[in-house]
C-alpha cells in the first residue's frame, strides 16, 4: 500500500500537468487570434477565398436547372466549390507553415487533401448508414392525438435512445471525423504525393495512426471546441435566433448584419481553428517535417 503523501503528490503533479497544458493551450488559441487579426494581408486573401467558397455555394443552391447554360453551370460549380473547399484548407496550412503563400504547392497540397479526404468521407457515410440503421430498432413512441380544446399536452418522458444517437452523431461525425481529417491535412502538407505510401501500407497506417493519436490529444481536442464556438455556435445563434423588427428597412438591415456576422464568424473561427491545430501539431508532433515536394522546394529557394 503506497503512503497516503506520494498519492497525493502524484495526483497533485497530475493536476498540475493538466492545467498546465490548458494554459498552454489557451495562450496558442489567443495567440492564434492575434495573429490572424494582426495579419491583415493574409487574412484578406483568406477572406477572398472564403467569400469566393460561399458564393459559389450559394450559386448552385439558386440556379435551376432549366436550360443548357444551367446545367453546365451547374456541373462547373460541382467541381468548383470542392476545389475552392480544399484551397482554403490548403492555405491555411501552408500559410502557417511556411508564413507566405506559395500558390503552386497550395494548390499540391489541395489536390492531396482531396484524395486523403475521399476515405474519411466513405467512413462518414458508413458510420451514418449504420446510425440510421441501429436506430430504426428504437423507434420513438408515437404521441397520442389529444381532442381539441382538452388544454396544453402533457409533457412527455424523453427518449434516451434518440439522445443517444443524436449524441453519437455529433461526437463521431462532428468532432472525431473532421478532427482526424484535419491532422490527416497537416500531416502531409508540404511533401510528395508518393511520401504518403512509401514504405507501403503499414507505414501508411503508421502515420495515420500518429494523426488520430494527436487529433484526440486534449490539446487539440480543446482547440476545436473553442473553434467550434467561433465558427459554428455564435454563427448559428446570429443567424437563428428569432428577433421581430419593426419596418421593413429595419427587418433588410437586421437581416444584412446577421449575415455579415455569420461570413465574420465562420471564417475567423474556421482560420484561427486550422491554424491553432497546425501550430499545435508542429509543437507537439516528434516527427520531422516531412520532405517538400519539387514545387515546394523551388518556391523555398525563390
Amino acid at each position: 500500500m503506497r503512503p497516503v503523501g506520494k498519492s497525493l503528490t502524484a495526483h497533485q503533479a497530475a493536476v498540475a500537468a493538466k492545467e498546465t497544458i490548458i494554459v498552454t493551450t489557451l495562450r496558442l488559441w489567443f495567440s492564434t487570434i492575434k495573429t490572424t487579426l494582426t495579419n491583415l494581408p493574409a487574412l484578406a486573401v483568406f477572406a477572398l477565398v472564403y467569400a469566393l467558397l460561399v458564393a459559389a455555394f450559394f450559386k448552385f443552391i439558386w440556379t435551376r436547372e432549366a436550360t443548357v447554360w444551367q446545367v453546365f453551370i451547374t456541373y462547373v460549380l460541382m467541381v468548383l466549390i470542392p476545389a475552392l473547399f480544399f484551397i482554403f484548407q490548403a492555405t491555411i496550412i501552408d500559410r502557417v507553415r511556411d508564413q507566405k503563400f506559395r500558390w503552386p504547392a497550395i494548390l499540391i497540397d489541395a489536390v492531396k487533401f482531396f484524395v486523403a479526404s475521399i476515405p474519411m468521407l466513405l467512413l462518414a457515410w458508413l458510420i451514418a448508414y449504420l446510425l440510421n440503421k441501429w436506430q430504426l430498432r428504437y423507434p420513438a413512441p408515437t404521441l397520442p392525438s389529444l381532442p381539441i380544446g382538452s388544454g396544453p399536452p402533457t409533457p412527455q418522458p424523453a427518449h434516451w435512445p434518440s439522445l443517444i444517437f443524436a449524441t453519437l452523431r455529433f461526437v463521431l461525425l462532428g468532432v472525431a471525423l473532421p478532427l482526424t481529417t484535419i491532422h490527416v491535412w497537416i500531416a502531409i502538407a508540404g511533401g510528395e504525393v508518393r511520401n504518403l505510401f512509401a514504405g507501403g501500407a503499414a507505414s501508411f497506417f503508421k502515420r495515420l495512426s500518429a494523426a488520430m493519436t494527436r487529433a484526440f490529444a486534449s490539446e487539440s481536442v480543446l482547440i476545436y471546441a473553442l473553434g467550434l464556438l467561433l465558427f459554428f455556435v455564435i454563427p448559428y445563434a446570429v443567424l437563428f435566433i428569432p428577433f421581430t423588427p419593426k419596418g421593413n428597412k429595419t427587418d433588410f438591415a437586421f437581416l444584412i448584419l446577421r449575415l455579415a456576422l455569420t461570413f465574420v464568424f465562420g471564417l475567423i473561427g474556421w482560420v484561427v481553428t486550422i491554424s491553432a491545430l497546425t501550430r499545435n501539431s508542429r509543437e507537439t508532433s516528434p516527427d520531422t517535417p516531412p520532405e517538400r515536394s519539387p514545387a515546394v522546394a523551388v518556391e523555398a529557394a525563390a
